[in-house]
């Protein structure tokens, strides 16, 4: 049994990055989009599950290469028992729960690889790489704790001139990098007249972080459809932000096109990605979701955070988009993966978007924000106009986040369908959230 290594999960935890590494990982091992796309999901939701209870654990991988053919353990371990082992059983061949020494408790997830499979020390320590990379929040951190203690030795031992230029020719090639990622998002982001739009009530936010991401949202209107883009290009800087110029220029000129299968879109917009993202020997992607809106009728498709419906008595509906797609840009066929749903929207109803620099934002003590909160702070709003809905959303975020350091993009997207009659003060309840 070959120990690959293990990630800790508590309150700090980002459930999407558990997500992410668990499908780099069984796709790596066995060469099965699907399995890897079906194993990281049941894999997220168990991590959700305990999550939600508060239960501390570790997810530990193992490698067996000693049995007929080579198999992938995943060893859930933790103080007390752990529930929702009947999410992993569909998706692993076997899983057993065990209580260990020392009053630990352990559900081992067993994944068979099929064939008999040597793998290298090269992939080997592949693997262990990616359990170890740490998230982009801890590494940003990092960063600037390292930074601030180069800044204080550059001062204590007194630089000499030729040092201190080089640093300052340095710092000002990547303020100018930085620059023109900030303007390339604002630049493209819809005018407040595209957002006026008959029987319907409008607000967008999108904030850069001090590195700049590459966050994008869009709000197109053709042929009485109303289109709702909102995406989040992994990593920082110069190559987000052209990359999600890119997906920007895509989305409007499938919408020109009249293109409105939400595969065939998805699929070609991916493919233009693909291509790009290969030419520029880049490993970023991002995750994409597209709304359509008309006569009342949404219709959502692709892979994002979840999207919040809310229902004119100010009821919370979230909706999973794990099933819907898969991030673009990441690989060169996704068609297989794509799907959509459709939801009527009644007078008074609306859809909420956003990226993850708000449901991850964090306090002094490092808490995230989350999605509880902003379920909350909307539907206890929601009877204001779409403007007021968001303006009370960032205030409560800021709140949150108190004096700390931004390391991501703030965007949010509110669309409210207009109520035909006037209600001065709503009988608004508790939002509904999902199990």
């Amino acid at each position: 049994m070959i120990t690959l290594g293990s990630i800790f999960i508590n309150q700090h935890s980002s459930l999407n990055e558990v997500r992410k590494k668990v499908l780099t990982i069984v796709k790596l091992l066995s060469e099965e989009t699907i399995v890897a796309t079906r194993v990281a999901t049941a894999t997220s939701e168990m991590c959700r599950t305990l999550y939600k209870l508060s239960i501390i654990f570790e997810i530990e991988f193992a490698l067996n290469t000693t049995i007929n053919h080579s198999a992938l353990w995943l060893n859930f371990t933790a103080n007390q028992s752990l529930p929702g082992i009947n999410l992993l059983t569909p998706f692993f061949d076997q899983v057993q729960v065990l209580t260990l020494e020392n009053n630990l408790y352990r559900v081992q997830a067993m994944l068979s690889l099929r064939d008999q499979q040597i793998f290298s020390n090269d992939a080997i320590a592949q693997i262990k790489s990616i359990i170890q990379q740490k998230s982009r929040n801890e590494l940003m951190t990092e960063l600037e704790d390292k930074n601030r203690e180069l800044y204080q030795s550059l001062e204590d031992l007194k630089l000499t001139t030729l040092m201190k230029e080089k640093l300052q020719e340095q710092n000002l090639r990547m303020g100018a990098e930085l620059n023109v990622s900030r303007m390339l998002q604002q630049m493209i982001l819809p005018k407040p007249e595209e957002l006026v739009i008959e029987k319907l009530d409008i607000a967008g936010f999108m904030e850069p972080a001090d590195e700049v991401g590459g966050d994008y949202y869009d709000v197109l209107y053709t042929d009485g459809v109303v289109t709702l883009g909102i995406g989040d290009v992994t990593g920082h800087g110069l190559e987000s932000g052209i990359l999600m110029l890119m997906v920007q220029t895509a989305v409007r000129t499938l919408k020109e096109i009249r293109e409105v299968d939400p595969v065939k879109f998805l699929d070609a917009l991916n493919r233009t990605m693909y291509k790009n993202v290969q030419r520029m020997n880049s490993e970023k992607s991002l995750t994409l979701a597209i709304i359509n809106y008309a006569d009342g009728e949404i219709s959502i498709s692709g892979q994002h955070e979840e999207i919040l419906i809310i229902r004119n008595n100010g009821k919370v509906e979230r909706i999973d988009t794990m099933d819907l797609g898969f991030p673009i840009g990441l690989d060169s066929e996704i068609a297989d993966f794509i799907n959509h749903i459709t939801l009527n929207l009644q007078p008074g109803d609306g859809v909420v978007l956003y990226t993850d620099g708000i449901t991850e934002a964090k306090d002094i003590n490092k808490v995230l924000y989350g999605i509880e909160r902003l379920c909350e702070v909307i539907s206890k709003n929601w009877y204001k106009s779409a403007q007021d809905v968001k303006d009370a959303v960032i205030t409560d975020v800021r709140r949150h986040i108190g004096k700390q350091k931004v390391f991501d993009d703030f965007t949010l997207l509110v669309l409210k369908r207009e109520s035909d009659i006037y209600q001065e003060m709503p009988q608004h309840s508790e939002p509904k959230l999902k199990a």
